[in-house]
């Protein structure tokens, strides 16, 4: 069977089922714009610009850029990022990829409907996956890799296995162009240059609302302006926007066709009527004058059903939600500044209330308080609205989820509040703010707080299609910041990712422009931090690191203010100037109610930055840096249920162990748990009985004694509940339960936490390859690998991912012999003997090479006492050395037929993201004689390579940037891939 383009309409059914139309059960169809999208992208590659009203699919684009790629997989690029710069409330376009690749999934057992067989297919020989017939592989080698890229350290560092593979991203702003620009927010320096290619070439980027990506724009357009003409195609970037005015002449818009489906139709024509109501007041009264009028007239519309509050700020959501509070409307307050845990926890109880397509059976009233948060990528529906006044795209996008399918019998009420002292200062919107007030007070009458009701305006998205184009400029002329310059220096710069060039040149003006001052860190609240104990924070969070789904993103300068105890600002939910961005490190003055803080000796407030196993370092307020991972203690307060609070000193609830982590399951058995289960309730009892045993029992590291506990504790919760999930995890027979003792090797002093952890494996682990401990010993835990049989096997990955890439034929064999010679280092008798837990009698005597120890790289202890005792240096790179055997084999006995030999000695120097573009030269007091090849030994004194920097600046010229870091991730990955699923037996050399 062969698909074609006509089966577009078939695909779009089988993942996404049938739809209701009338009350009966129809195929689902995609729409004409949708198709014909389709049909653009196979005859003339994507537009640059997609203007399509909201309510009508855009998130469909995946499915069509899916279903692209399955049709021309030589010219689709492999993968699609999908940027939505909010911080979202329900991430739509990535749980739309997740029912397609759940679809293609299906290919793997048989299942898959048959369009969707043909599509998976297509992926599966695109890749030449013929693992899914390894067992423990099918997890990885599915058809279509999805991914939310979120701020954090484990969300997924390799949130794409293969570069081969078809990948569906969605994310923001900040994370997928920090990784584009080889400065990837919250990742170690060792990994940007493969995100950097990941993202850079070979890529679709859809930036929604993308009259609010700008900076954005204008900087990747001029970075690939000015790169090499790389070995991989560079990002094809396309603004999509319900709002777009960018002076495309060619945009892919609805038609006619649109028009005339009944479907369409219903949704264009959606009765939504505004009506304006002015609030008159004072500058020092506005913000409770705001508020009483916004609660009032959410309670005036309360029996209409689900009635939606859009607040300009966070704060302003906070008192609306707080006026509403125990009256006799239900209330839920939703902003984008919250832990993705508990908005997961409030969306399972209300989301089939809110969402579009609901079943209006249910007529209990309720008011979803929200920020700006709910404009973009999230499928709500509200039967009726208060909106404060803001600029014309925003309201544009605030009422497109009023009414959203057209499906109400008359048309839904909303208000539009003003407040009377806004000027052409707002900090959020500007001049735009009272421009789109003043024109539309000109179309219609305008009502004060008593008497709200007068005549409104049509607002359908018919409707204001045609009134946008009579509004004046200034309505849509948001705040714009000044995009500074992107020059080739500039660029090369950012190339260098290791080391990093001192002072660097930041890259949020860049991606935001040079007013926003918007620059996020990651926050993650803990317990279990001792005050008495600040050295062991760094091994804490080692053995439990931080999550994106725990976190919450929040600008510099914001969590600077709170942490010194300094006023804070009102935030919004999308990028505005900072006033004060630079907040030193000076204390408020004695007196000021800033919450409890552990301080360091000129009592400056202490955090803990994070960014890997390894390298963690506590820090003050002032020596915060965008892209950080802040973890604070949740004494400090700051976090509430509904999110971000900076008024709030109560302790923050640890979400720690309720993250998904991808390669096991994880609990600390302590009291932190009782915030997460109800008082009084049979799960209470349960987890008393948990605690008992771990606090008590002598043998309570035992699995057996936990198991059943764990299982009992379970069934009390509710399947929804995400603790339950977490415990349905651990009820395995691989569960292992311990009790972490810290030990500072320097000191010889132990510190033993007040709760035991328990852990079941799941998946093969991955090395984290940012951690010196496993970058310097190489090692995976549980297992041995002999140096021939890992370099054979990722040799030979390595050549099939770079033949899947089409990457022309000298470098796929320069890659390959790369690959092939990327460990030989290792011979190094002093490595060999850290591979054996440093005991030199073990390596002597061992039948061949290591590569691979089995030494578990997170027991950093063991790992720095093989070092010492093997003798091996510190800081010493196994990299330099394989560098060095390689070139004297190049000079020696000539390079292997077609190859590169600079871009051959580059790749084995930075196969674990150093050496760009030179590796840390390290003085070797005692060196030794190392041989390869049957060659003259190589002496380790001298293996500083000063050449290194020209030959980096020279390959990046001929393979471009991102052509360059595309090779490094083709070997980097391989490795990864071929060790983590013991590749090398295949590879074994038969003995006698």
């Amino acid at each position: 069977m062969v698909i074609s383009a006509e089966d577009f309409d078939t695909f779009v059914n089988e993942v996404h089922g049938p739809t209701v139309v009338d009350g009966r059960e129809e195929p689902r169809r995609a729409f004409p714009w949708q198709s014909a999208l389709l049909q653009r992208v196979l005859d003339e590659g994507w537009p640059a610009t997609i203007d399509v009203p909201t309510g009508l699919g855009k998130t469909s684009v995946i499915d069509v850029a899916v279903f692209a790629a399955a049709l021309r997989p030589d010219r689709a690029p492999r993968r699609m990022f999908f940027i939505v710069d909010r911080r979202l409330v329900v991430d739509e376009a990535f749980e739309h990829a997740l029912r397609v690749r759940a679809a293609l999934d299906q290919a793997v057992t048989g299942d898959a409907t048959p369009i969707s067989r043909q599509v998976a297919q297509a992926f599966l020989d695109r890749a030449v996956l013929d693992e899914l017939s390894r067992p423990g592989i099918p997890a990885v080698a599915r058809p279509l890799t999805v991914t939310r890229m979120r701020g954090g350290v484990t969300w997924d560092r390799l949130w794409v296995q293969r570069p081969d593979q078809f990948a569906v991203v969605t994310g923001t702003i900040d994370q997928i162009g920090s990784r584009l620009l080889f400065r990837g927010y919250g990742i170690s320096e060792y990994a940007r240059s493969i995100d950097a290619a990941l993202v850079g070439a070979d890529s679709l980027i859809v930036v929604d609302e993308a009259h609010l990506a700008q900076a954005f724009h204008t900087t990747v357009t001029a970075a690939f302006g000015m790169d090499t003409p790389s070995l991989a195609r560079p990002p094809v970037v396309v603004s999509m926007s319900a709002t777009s005015q960018n002076g495309d002449e060619r945009p892919h818009t609805i038609t006619a066709a649109d028009h005339e489906l009944p479907t369409v139709a219903a949704r264009l024509n959606a009765g939504k009527l505004l009506r304006l109501v002015e609030v008159p007041t004072t500058k020092k009264n506005a913000a409770r004058d705001m508020t009483r009028t916004m609660a009032a007239l959410a309670l005036r519309l309360a029996d209409r059903g689900v009635v939606g509050v859009v607040c300009n700020t966070v704060g302003r959501a906070r008192a609306v939600f707080t006026a509403l509070s125990g009256g006799e409307a239900e209330v839920l307050l939703l902003t984008g500044r919250s832990r993705g845990i508990e908005r997961d926890m409030l969306l399972a109880r209300y989301y089939d209330r809110i969402r579009a397509g609901r079943d209006r059976d249910d007529t209990r009233p309720l008011i979803v308080v929200a920020t700006q948060t709910i404009e973009v990528g999230a499928n709500i529906d509200f039967d009726a609205a208060v909106i404060e006044s803001t600029a014309l795209p925003a309201l544009i996008q605030r009422l497109g989820r009023l009414n959203r399918l057209g499906v109400l019998p008359s048309a839904a009420p909303a208000y539009l509040v003003h407040d009377s002292t806004t000027g052409t200062d707002d900090p959020i919107y500007g001049p735009a703010r009272l421009a789109t007030w003043q024109w539309l007070a000109g179309l219609a009458p305008v009502g004060t707080p008593a008497a709200p009701d007068v005549a409104g305006l049509d607002v359908s998205p018919a409707a204001l299609r045609r009134l946008r184009t009579q509004a004046p400029i200034e309505a849509s002329a948001v705040p714009e910041s000044v995009i500074p310059v992107l020059t080739r220096g500039i660029l090369d710069e950012w190339t260098r990712t290791s080391p990093e060039p001192w002072p660097a040149t930041p890259i949020a003006p860049f991606l935001h422009g040079v007013d926003s001052g918007q620059a996020p860190v990651t926050v993650v609240w803990r317990t279990g931090l001792p005050a008495d104990g600040l050295e062991w924070w760094p091994f804490i969070l080692d053995t439990v690191p931080p999550a994106a789904e725990e976190s919450i993103d929040i600008p510099i300068g914001e969590l600077r203010r709170w942490l010194l105890g300094q006023p804070t600002t009102d935030l919004a939910d999308v990028d505005t100037p900072d006033p004060d961005p630079q907040t030193d490190d000076t204390p408020a003055p004695a007196g000021t109610p800033a919450g409890f803080r552990i301080r360091d000796a000129v009592r400056r407030p202490l955090v803990l930055r994070y960014r890997g196993r390894g390298d963690s370092t506590l820090i003050t307020a002032g020596a915060i840096q965008p892209g950080d991972t802040i973890v604070i203690p949740c004494q400090y307060g700051g976090c509430d249920p509904f999110g971000w609070n900076p008024d709030s000193t109560t302790p923050v609830t640890d979400l720690a162990d309720l993250a998904h982590r991808r390669h096991r399951t994880l609990l600390r058995l302590g009291p932190h748990l009782r915030q997460l289960i109800e008082a009084g309730t049979p799960a209470a009892d349960r987890l008393a009985q948990l605690l008992d045993y771990a606090g008590t029992d002598p043998e309570a590291g035992r699995p057996a004694g936990y198991r059943p506990l764990l299982t009992a504790l379970g069934e009390t919760l509710d399947v929804g509940h995400p603790l339950r999930r977490v415990l349905d995890g651990l009820a395995t027979p691989t569960l292992t339960a311990v009790t972490t003792r810290y030990l500072d090797t320097d000191t010889g002093r132990s510190w033993q936490p007040d709760f035991p952890i328990v852990l079941a494996a799941q998946l093969a682990w991955h090395a984290d390859e940012e951690s010196e401990a496993a970058t310097s010993a190489s090692a995976y835990p549980g297992r041995r690998i002999t140096l021939d049989d890992h370099e054979r096997a990722v040799a030979a990955r390595a050549r099939q991912i770079a033949t899947n890439l089409q990457l022309p034929r000298h470098v796929v064999t320069t890659i390959e012999w790369a690959a092939r010679w990327h460990d030989e280092g290792k011979r190094d008798p002093r490595f060999q003997a850290m591979l054996h837990g440093g005991r030199r009698h073990a390596a002597d005597i061992a039948p061949a090479p290591l590569a691979k120890s089995g030494i578990n790289p997170t027991n950093r202890a063991e790992a720095i006492r093989a070092r010492d005792q093997a003798g091996y240096p510190a800081g010493m790179r196994h990299e330099a050395l394989s560098a060095a055997l390689a070139a004297q084999r190049l000079a020696n006995l000539g390079p292997p037929a077609d190859i590169d030999s600079d871009l051959l000695l580059h790749l084995i120097a930075s196969h674990h993201g150093r050496s760009r573009q030179l590796l840390p030269p390290v003085v070797d007091e005692n060196p030794v004689k190392v041989a390869a090849w049957g060659l003259a030994p190589i002496d380790t004194a001298e293996t500083v390579d000063w050449e290194a920097p020209a030959r980096f600046a020279d390959l990046n010229h001929r393979y471009g940037r991102w052509g360059l870091a595309l090779c490094e991730a083709v070997l980097r990955l391989a490795d990864i891939w071929s060790s983590a699923y013991q590749e090398e037996e295949e590879h074994r050399e038969p003995t006698a």
